[in-house]
């Protein structure tokens, strides 16, 4: 190992002399500084797989930062865990003109535990330092060597030589990687490597020079789509007594699967009480329904990952004794249960969040681009999300749909795709009723029902804030309730489907506009869409959006007997365009309008040159939803 890790550190340091860096901000090309808050002066990551269970990274990356837009490039952090040890760090800050102004001393380098995502417990850390300087632009030079052991040594580099607002002057990866394995990757935007074989090891390397920088747009694609980006993994590696390889996503789903093995035995009393609970039920799917309930009253979520525990679950048995788990252990135990009356499940994969920053590809294998297990049965065709108390069996929220998973089944791993939800179903049905008095106050009520993805939040956070008057502001803060201060508030979260109802009255001072005779009154002033894109002067990147929404508003509108409209407008409203459609339509009847708006918004994937179309959509929809009427007093015959 000391022979591997000094023969490194020598070339390294030998690659480093070879591509020493004016660090004065007056020599960077005009080009670079265009459209950029930061520039990468140089970037070299070079990783060194001594065998399948060890390998070192050495960083050291050199950034002038030119303006405070820089999103925290002028921040060093480097992760660490039990199975990964900091040999070096190194953090050094220049002025303007190149000139060292110091270095950060020992003391100013947190070291932090690292906490995310609901985490209770974990051995991971992070060592952290911030260099900031007194004026623009300024350079600072990060560097730090890492050795990877154990379970460290799925820490696979990822190299990404630049992100949005920042240019490149030149960057590098270089990779070595003993005979006899291989480096696996993925790239964008990159060409091939160059290979050389040198000393035993395989040598990648990869070089970019020259990168203009690219302002961040809305509604793009992920970044590892949008710049150069590589990922990286070993064919076979070694990860304590289990061998492990990406060669495929089968492989790597024997991998799992070995680490989860032998763990679902029940303990007496939990198969006791799993027999109790479905006996006399006449379906599987009652059974299951029954069974998660258990779960979901038995145990809680609490992340603790401590070395293998970050990829090997609790036993069932340990989740019973101590009531709780991590998503891993809690999918393992309803698992257990499962199969304890014979129906079959398996452990799943997924990235949970937004959209992913590396979405999951069938033609490269990698572990890193999930962050969390589920449950798949196959014979209901049905996810579990084992870590909610609150959610309906089998219901997927928005943040696990309609993306790429590996289902880790005896034979291995299999990729599978978890469903869509559609607009339909992240839905909300919502009525408004608005009376309106002489003087121009308005009674206003409310009657909603959110589905799917609209009734998330409403879900989590009526069980979170128990407390009706924090409620009651936090609501009106998000835009769902007009004041604070009404009547008749109540929020309803069904136990069977994802549904949640909220009521509410009041009374509304400034609703309306007064002019003499006149009142101008807006149907939907309260909840009018009105997320329109940034208007751009040209557009450069692909639109993606993922969310499928859909919103029906019926307000029904009734003027004082004195009073008549004046100005009505066009009956019905309809716009179209791929990202989804629009529609409302005014009825009046004797003193009462009702006017309905359905808003139907779908996922799109469209190139740059169809933007100016996508964003026109949004501003009709946003100048449609803010319809106004005028009425006035009645004239007297």
């Amino acid at each position: 190992m000391r022979f591997y890790f000094s023969l490194l550190f020598l070339l390294f340091c030998q690659f480093l002399a070879a591509q020493e860096t004016d660090l004065s901000a007056f020599n960077i090309p005009a080009a670079l500084k265009e459209n950029a808050s930061s520039v990468v002066r140089d970037h070299a990551l070079v990783y060194q797989a001594i065998s399948r269970s060890e390998a070192t990274i050495f960083e050291r990356k050199v950034i002038t930062v030119l303006d405070d837009n820089h999103g925290g490039v002028n921040r060093l952090v480097v992760h660490y865990d039990g199975d990964s040890k900091i040999t070096k760090i190194k953090a050094t800050l220049y002025d303007a003109f190149g000139e060292k102004v110091r270095s950060a001393k020992k003391s100013e380098i947190e070291d932090v535990r690292n906490l995310t995502g609901g985490q209770f417990y974990t051995d991971s850390r992070v060592q952290t330092t911030t260099l900031e300087h007194i004026s623009f632009p300024y350079t600072v030079v990060f560097e730090y060597e890492k050795s990877l052991k154990g379970f460290g040594i799925v820490e696979f580099p990822n190299w990404l030589p630049l992100t949005y607002d920042q240019s490149v002057e030149k960057a590098s990866f270089v990779a070595r990687v003993p005979q006899g394995n291989e480096l696996l990757y993925h790239r964008n935007q990159l060409p091939e490597p160059v290979i050389t074989d040198d000393a035993g090891d395989r040598v990648y390397s990869w070089a970019v020079n020259n990168l203009p920088a690219q302002r961040y747009e809305a509604d793009a694609p992920p970044l590892s789509q949008t710049v150069p980006y590589l990922k990286t993994g070993l064919k076979s590696f070694t990860v304590n007594e289990y061998e492990g390889s990406l060669e495929n996503w089968q492989e790597f789903g024997k991998l799992i699967y070995q680490l989860m093995e032998g763990r679902n035995t029940l303990p007496g009393q939990l198969k006791q009480l799993v027999h109790e609970t479905t006996a006399g039920l006449a379906t599987e799917r009652e059974k299951i329904d029954a069974l998660y309930r258990v779960l979901q009253d038995r145990t809680r979520y609490v992340g603790v990952q401590l070395g293998i525990g970050g990829w090997q679950p609790f036993s069932a048995e340990y989740v019973e004794d101590n009531r709780y788990g991590d998503c891993k252990a809690l999918s393992n135990y309803m698992g257990a249960m499962l199969q304890e009356i014979g129906v079959e499940s398996y452990p799943v994969l997924v990235y949970s969040g937004g959209v992913p920053f590396f979405p999951v590809d069938e033609t490269f294998t990698t572990g890193s681009a999930f962050n969390h297990m589920i449950l798949y049965v196959p014979s209901e065709d049905m996810y579990l999300e084992c870590t909610s108390k609150l959610a309906p069996t089998g219901y997927l929220g928005e943040g696990t749909d309609d993306r790429n998973v590996l289902w880790v089944t005896p034979a291995g791993g299999k990729l599978a795709r978890t469903p869509a939800i559609p607009a339909a179903e992240n839905s909300h049905l919502r009525t408004v009723r608005l009376d309106l008095d002489p003087q121009g106050l308005v009674k206003f009520s409310l009657e909603g029902r959110f589905y799917g993805a609209t009734q998330d939040f409403l879900r989590y956070f009526a069980s979170a804030e128990r407390d009706e008057t924090k409620q009651r502001e936090i609501l009106h803060r998000r835009g769902l309730l007009p004041d604070v201060t009404g009547t008749n508030y109540e929020i309803d979260c069904a136990t069977e489907d994802p549904l949640v109802r909220l009521t509410y009255e009041t009374e509304l001072k400034n609703y309306v506009r007064k002019l003499g005779k006149r009142m101008f009154v807006p149907f939907n002033k309260l909840y009018a869409y009105d997320r329109v894109p940034d208007k751009l002067e040209e557009r450069k990147l692909p639109i993606f959006r993922n969310k499928a929404r859909f919103y029906v508003d019926t307000v029904h509108l009734t003027i004082p007997a004195t009073m008549e409209v004046e100005s009505l407008g066009a009956a019905v409203t309809e716009i179209t365009h791929d990202a989804g459609a629009y529609r409302s339509e005014v009825v009046a009847a004797d003193q009462t309008l009702t006017w309905v708006r359905t808003l139907k918004l779908l996922p799109v994937a469209l190139p740059a040159s169809a933007y100016e179309g996508y964003r026109q959509f949004f501003v009709d929809v946003a100048k449609a939803d803010k319809r106004m009427i005028v009425i006035r007093e009645k004239r007297t015959k």
